[in-house]
């Protein structure tokens, strides 16, 4: 399973994404794997329903959902924020109710500093799949950049009291969320130094937070 989702990331791939995928890499596939199963698990007729499964694969209006998703990664990854944020609205037209593509719309959204419009992405993606905790850091840094710390903090109170409530069980997804936008009110507060030539230049998804062994 893992070799496949690692193709749906890789094939096709500009070289100038390479930089990317090395800090990512594991969260594209993980995108990539549960877009996939989304479509193989589709033949109940539901599209745009909750939880937005996801039409067939093979399409006469053009090519398959899972093949539009992954050349909107492919963009991404290559910087090209435009014409991967075209790729996620296709996608999103079909499957509206999609939490992995809202989020990623606003990713796309975000990384053109369009944080007024990623905003409503994110919260879709939180509507459409409560523990998206990705969604949440992502909506709580628009914010910050919006100037509306006090939106951006319930987003992180809301990581903080998953957190207290898993522990040392919680999942590294959320333990990556909390990290990332505790970071960067640290920063706003003085406690940490200021960084923002960032090596992510798309200013998403997730800092090198390592899961302890």
């Amino acid at each position: 399973m893992v070799a496949g989702s690692a193709q749906c990331a890789i094939m096709g791939l500009p070289a100038a994404g390479a930089k990317f995928l090395k800090r990512h890499l594991f969260l594209v596939i993980v995108l990539c794997s549960a877009f996939s199963a989304q479509t193989a698990e589709a033949a109940d007729g539901n599209p745009g329903g909750q939880g937005g499964a996801l039409v067939p694969e093979k399409s006469r209006s053009g090519p398959g959902l899972t093949k539009i998703f992954e050349a909107g990664v492919e963009f991404l990854a290559a910087g090209d924020c435009k014409r991967a944020e075209k790729k996620f609205k296709r996608v999103l037209k079909t499957v509206p109710r999609n939490s992995e593509a809202n989020y990623l719309r606003g990713v796309s959204l975000q990384c053109q500093n369009r944080h007024k419009q990623a905003v409503r992405y994110f919260k879709r993606s939180k509507r459409d799949d409560a523990g998206y905790h990705r969604a949440y850091a992502e909506l709580g840094l628009s914010y910050l950049v919006l100037e509306r710390p006090d939106l951006a903090r319930k987003q992180l109170e809301t990581l903080e009291q998953r957190k207290s409530i898993c522990g040392n069980r919680c999942p590294l997804d959320l333990k990556k969320a909390y990290a990332k936008l505790r970071s960067a009110f640290d920063r706003i507060e003085g406690k940490l130094p200021q960084n923002p030539a960032s090596d992510d230049q798309h200013g998403l998804l997730f800092d090198s937070v390592r899961e302890t062994q």
